[in-house]
């Protein structure tokens, strides 16, 4: 049973929320309305179930078939105190804000470790002609149950029979989607998820060592910013010949620009690296992949900046290239631009905010060659062009450029603007989907609970084969996990549950 708290104003009492206070999307109503409170709230408790049946003959009773959990609605009873016309429009107005978010967090005070999602769908009528009133509102949950705010992890580990294994306990009342984090420790084919309940897997369990490290071989890994050290300053292939005295910086682990540079155009700084030979003593690559991550992000709309990840060939010529620009300063608009062999072949306009594709994890981009065909992965979407001309030209170098514009200086410069991790991957395979091995060493394959997705190195992948996803019953549950042989050390693993309670 909840204390009591004294609802008259200015009367000193404590200033403690209700025990039902009401938390949506973070932010209790009390403390965003000066007079507001919550006198009490309905809908939280048992949920009736809808239960389905068939009546045979004139035999007693039914035969059951199954039983649902319909939709739930709760209801919260308010006062508001105002002490003028004014103030009690005013308040109103600040609540009907407040109110007006679809599929909201709803938490309350009493169970603050929990929340339910809701949309507000009705509100009650108030008294008319005074200041001080009681009301209500309801929202409407189209799911039923309220969840952990917690989100549980549970890492694998190998079991006594050689087999990673993690046990996955679920004090919810019902089932739950797991995710999964897999970061490998070794090149890898696949990965087997397997319980009870279900088989899902991602790759190909006939995928083997040897095989792949003939058919490609990577060639280049940054994975740190003080790893582009092994490249050149001040060289590469750009798509005009900027000035390149500009300097490189350090921001966290991030390659960043340092200085500027000077010049009436684009200038800057830029990295260059040769391709090593391959384990066969072959340099040069007909068939490849480069890939990158980047963070292009303004603070301000007039700030602008370039950045360009260029692929050469063997001639010192220009083969492929991703470059991302920003020249207005009267409108937070940028450009992403795909060239081959220095003709464009897309122009994507987009606003490189907060919430952008190029913001601190989302940015990678890739640009791939089999053959004739080049294809361009940027903001999550894979762009796919033939150039005939281009099949049997060669890549030999990479070139990263980050610049400014004229005299508008480092002040002006596009707030985040770095690279992250450069990869070059030589294929010789003549089409791209047959390369293996699937999962490097290093990468993180994260597959989404919620949406069933899955995602390596950020990237959206969608080769999920098996019985399905499965969730997570009540109780205990064992999954355990299979991969390649060759792949030693094992990959680390961690399942991650969010219970949920009807």
């Amino acid at each position: 049973m909840y204390s009591f708290v004294d609802t008259i104003e200015g009367n000193g009492v404590s200033a403690l929320l209700p025990a039902e206070a009401l938390s949506i999307n973070g932010r209790y109503i009390e403390n965003e309305i000066d007079g507001y409170r919550t006198l009490h709230v309905s809908g939280r408790e048992l949920l009736e179930s809808e239960i389905n049946d068939i009546q045979i003959g004139h035999a007693n009773g039914a035969m059951f078939q199954n039983k649902r959990n319909p939709v739930r609605e709760i209801t919260v009873t308010y006062r508001l105190l105002s002490r003028s016309a004014e103030s009690f429009r005013e308040k109103f107005n600040v609540l009907s804000g407040i109110l007006e978010q679809e599929e909201a967090r709803l938490v309350f005070a009493d169970e603050p470790d929990k929340y339910f999602i809701g949309t507000k769908s009705s509100i009650g009528e108030v008294q008319g002609g005074q200041l001080n009133v009681i009301g209500d509102f309801t929202f409407y949950c189209c799911d039923p149950y309220k969840h952990s705010i917690v989100e549980k992890t549970f890492p694998a580990s190998l079991n006594s029979d050689g087999i990673m294994e993690a046990t996955i306990i679920n004090n919810g009342t019902t089932d739950v989607p797991i995710s999964y984090e897999i970061t490998h420790n070794n090149e890898n084919g696949y990965i087997g998820i397997v319980s009870e309940n279900g088989a899902m897997q991602y790759g190909y369990v006939d995928e083997l060592d040897e095989e792949v490290r003939q058919k490609s071989q990577v060639l280049i890994n940054y994975q740190k910013a003080s790893d582009f050290n092994a490249m050149t300053n001040g060289q590469g292939i750009l798509t005009e010949n900027f000035p390149k005295n500009g300097a490189w910086a350090i921001f966290y682990d991030y390659l960043a620009l340092g200085n500027v540079g000077s010049g009436s155009n684009w200038h800057g700084a830029s990295k260059m690296v040769t391709l090593p030979a391959d384990s066969s003593g072959v340099v040069g690559a007909e068939n490849f992949l480069a890939q990158t991550q980047i963070w292009f992000e303004t603070g301000l709309v007039s700030q602008t900046g370039l950045l360009q990840f260029v692929v050469g060939d063997e001639n010192g010529d220009h083969l492929a290239s991703i470059h991302i620009l920003k020249n207005s300063t009267d409108n937070n608009k940028a450009r992403a631009i795909f060239m081959v062999q220095l003709v464009e072949k897309n122009r994507i306009q987009y606003e490189p905010h907060y919430q952008s594709v190029t913001i601190q994890n989302r940015g990678q981009m890739y640009i791939r060659k089999s053959g004739e065909l080049f294809e361009f992965l940027w903001g999550g979407v894979k762009y796919q062009y033939r150039v005939p001309g281009a099949a049997s030209r060669k890549a030999k170098t990479l070139t990263i450029f980050l610049g400014q514009w004229n005299t508008r200086g480092s002040g002006n410069l596009v707030h985040h603007m770095y690279f992250k991790n450069l990869i070059f991957q030589k294929d010789n395979v003549r089409y791209w989907y047959d390369i293996p091995n699937r999962f490097r060493n290093g990468s993180v394959l994260y597959i989404d609970g919620d949406t069933a997705k899955s995602y390596v190195n950020g990237v959206p992948s969608s080769e999920m084969t098996g019985t399905g996803y499965f969730h997570a019953p009540p109780g205990e549950t064992k999954v355990q996990f299979y991969y390649s042989s060759f792949s030693t050390p094992p990959p680390m693993i961690t399942a991650k549950i969010r219970e949920a309670y009807l």
